[in-house]
């Protein structure tokens, strides 16, 4: 492919070097940007420590050389991730919240942060954010949503719910999330299983499941 310079998945010195040759021959701000959050998002999935802290690196490359409008909220939520998958908690709430407070400014330009802040509060038990989680679930809700999404902003709603005690509410939510769970096409007829539900093995299932069928 063309382009895979921008889509490495290892990132030795020969990487670096042909990637940031790269990069700087790259015509136009927008580009660098949108090189810089791939590149990162190729090396995130790599599930390896060493190269998410890169991944870290460039996307906070971007957000202070090239923070471009149309990619900023995108990298600010990138960096949320990693910053989880290495365990920085506290870096990682900043980070969805720059991601966030983006988005505001910025409407036309949406990503699942919504989501991934409220997941990660209920997931971490953080019980001192649920009151945020909960109103950024209102604020920023999606006028249209995936399975997935139904999934996760329902089964958010039932744990934030169930720890206030509020267990009928908690069930309503939870029912719904699991339903949403269990949808198997998504109505789209050229893209039958894009916005399902792929990983039921996790602990946020789990929870959810049990609100449920209690």
């Amino acid at each position: 492919m063309t382009n895979d310079w921008f889509r490495k998945t290892t990132w030795s010195e020969a990487d670096q070097a042909d990637f940031f040759a790269r990069l700087k021959r790259s015509r136009g701000a927008g580009n660098k940007a949108q090189y810089l959050r791939i590149q990162a998002s190729y090396l995130e999935e790599m599930h390896k420590p060493e190269l998410i802290q890169v991944a870290i690196t460039l996307l906070d490359k971007m957000l202070a050389e090239f923070p471009e409008q149309g990619e900023l909220s995108c990298a600010q939520k990138q960096k949320a991730s990693c910053l989880v998958a290495l365990g920085k908690l506290d870096e990682a709430i900043a980070s969805y919240r720059d991601a966030l407070n983006t988005e505001r400014k910025f409407p036309m330009r949406r990503t699942r942060a919504w989501l991934e802040f409220g997941r990660l509060v209920c997931e971490r038990k953080l019980v001192d954010l649920y009151d945020e989680a909960w109103a950024v679930l209102d604020e920023l809700k999606y006028e249209t949503l995936f399975a997935a999404d139904i999934y996760e902003l329902s089964g958010i709603r039932a744990l934030i719910a169930a720890h206030k005690g509020n267990f009928e509410s908690a069930k309503r939510f939870a029912k719904t999330a699991i339903e949403s769970a269990a949808t198997t096409h998504s109505g789209f007829r050229y893209h039958p299983t894009v916005g399902l539900v792929r990983d039921k093995e996790t602990p946020f299932y789990k929870f959810v499941e049990a609100l449920a069928k209690n």
